[in-house]
């Protein structure tokens, strides 16, 4: 069985969020998902904390407040000094209590050396305490986010105003596979979603139905990176 951190738990809010659907991305009118997809989240994971060292995995998400959505227009230029008035569609008044864990990122074997559990576990409870250490944003740029920790017990103890209820959204966009190496194929994961009580639990990228290659993807490997040991000690000082 390979190596899983123990659960984290934190609470995101804001008064908007956009979790933009793909059939939706074509033109200037954007419209959201009802329920953030688990790579929405995972990129808020790893503004909270994150090191090539280990794969943040986003296990659950619980929707505290109702789904309601409220559609702006957007005033958007179009070239050549012209301007178009788009119309988006968010969610309003939004709040997410999040479960996830982390795992060794086993394409990674030079940051053996970085793989402390307890040090790498005690700065996510530290960065997840501070807010995180990016600023948060749920789904796009404009819809600012505000990240509180939360224990097990909150967690499992807060009540959904979709409690009771079962919502299937049919096939939704559900996460990317990155490349381990440069100038490979990006994957993109959709699958049937369901929450169940206010809680949708994530399948695994290999439990999803449906996997298309959008495209080869470059990127570098960072030449340095801070070992959690320089990390730990910062933080205690």
């Amino acid at each position: 069985m390979s190596f899983k951190s123990k659960d984290l738990y934190f609470k995101i809010h804001g008064d908007y969020a956009l979790w933009t659907s793909p059939e939706s991305k074509g033109g200037g009118e954007k419209f959201t998902y009802s329920v953030p997809t688990r790579q929405g989240l995972t990129g808020i994971v790893d503004s909270i904390y994150y090191k090539p060292t280990f794969k943040n995995i986003v296990d659950e998400v619980k929707v505290i407040n109702l789904i309601q959505t409220d559609t702006k227009g957007i005033r958007a230029m179009v070239g050549k000094g012209k301007a178009d008035l788009n119309y988006v569609t968010y969610l309003a008044d939004v709040c997410y209590y999040v479960k996830y864990h982390f795992e060794w990122n086993e394409n990674r074997t030079d940051l053996e050396y970085d793989r402390n559990q307890r040090k790498h576990e005690a700065i996510a409870e530290r960065a997840i305490k501070k807010g995180g250490r990016r600023d948060t944003f749920l789904g796009t740029r404009e819809c600012l986010a505000f990240v509180e920790a939360v224990t097990e017990e909150e967690y499992t103890q807060v009540e959904s105003c979709h409690a009771g209820q079962t919502l299937n959204f049919g096939i939704m966009f559900h996460s990317f596979e990155y490349p381990d190496t440069p100038g490979n194929p990006l994957f993109a994961y959709y699958t049937n979603t369901i929450m169940a009580d206010g809680i949708i639990k994530f399948k695994r990228q290999n439990d999803c139905g449906i996997k298309n290659e959008l495209s080869n993807y470059e990127f570098k490997y960072p030449k340095q990176i801070k070992s959690v040991e320089e990390e730990y000690k910062e933080m205690e000082e």
